[in-house]
């Protein structure tokens, strides 16, 4: 495999520092020489400094789901002539073969936009014995799925233009907006991304105790009754470029 240059960003934001741990060492097992930013939305962890990682600190928290350390972090690696730029959100951790199963993707396909799919996990990392029908056709893609090309690397202003109540739905906000720059998306069809859940309905279709504080239908009402009103419509296509749902379900 060529040498590729790729970047891995991660927003972190109040997270305990073994999940954080977990995160990372699951980055730099991955056999490649890929640099993770870790990005801190205003609550930088010390222990951080010592790791080898890029610890990016942002003054404040933004709220806004990952998104503003997202696009910060983007414009960092793209900045700093990076070929690939791949995603992992901080709860979450690649297994095994996941960045170079991508990158043998993208050198098979010349894809701006390859992607995984996902293992479900409990809030504990115990598996999960459940899958998503939308992943399956590559209706919904996960943001720690994705390993973008230069390529496709204009399509990341997405993460700083998304009117911040759009923030519950980012990941499919961010695969609209690759659909609507009609840049190919190639998919390994492989699970190499393990995602620790906390939606309700994973856990009921499981059959297992769901936790508390976790979310559900009702998160992403007022994203979803937004985009819906002449006002959402209007600030999407000003500040995106598109209206979302023209390119996928929502």
């Amino acid at each position: 495999m060529a040498k590729h240059r790729v970047a891995v960003i991660t927003p972190c934001h109040r997270e305990d520092l073994a999940i954080l741990a977990q995160c990372h060492e699951s980055v730099i097992g991955q056999g490649i020489d890929a640099d993770h930013f870790l990005v801190a939305d205003g609550y930088p962890l010390d222990a951080i400094d010592g790791w080898n990682a890029r610890h990016v600190k942002l003054p404040t928290e933004h709220g806004d789901a990952g998104n503003t350390p997202r696009g910060i972090g983007s414009l960092l690696a793209k900045s700093e002539g990076y070929d690939f730029i791949a995603y992992l959100d901080a709860d979450n951790w690649y297994h095994d073969e996941h960045l170079r199963s991508l990158i043998a993707l993208w050198e098979k396909t010349r894809s701006p936009a390859c992607c995984s799919s996902r293992t479900f996990h409990d809030l504990s990392g115990a598996a999960l014995p459940v899958r998503e029908l939308d992943e399956d056709v590559t209706g919904h893609v996960d943001t720690s799925c994705f390993l973008i090309h230069r390529s496709g690397f204009d399509a990341l202003d997405v993460w700083l233009d998304m009117p911040k109540i759009l923030a519950p739905l980012c990941d499919r906000i961010f695969l609209a907006g690759l659909l609507h720059r009609r840049l190919a998306i190639a998919t390994t069809r492989q699970r190499t991304v393990a995602f620790r859940s906390k939606y309700r309905a994973h856990y009921v279709a499981a059959d297992r105790p769901v936790p508390e504080q976790i979310k559900d239908v009702d998160d992403f009402a007022p994203a979803l009754t937004f985009l819906r009103t002449d006002e959402g419509v209007s600030q999407c296509v000003r500040d995106l470029g598109f209206w979302p749902p023209s390119y996928i379900k929502m």
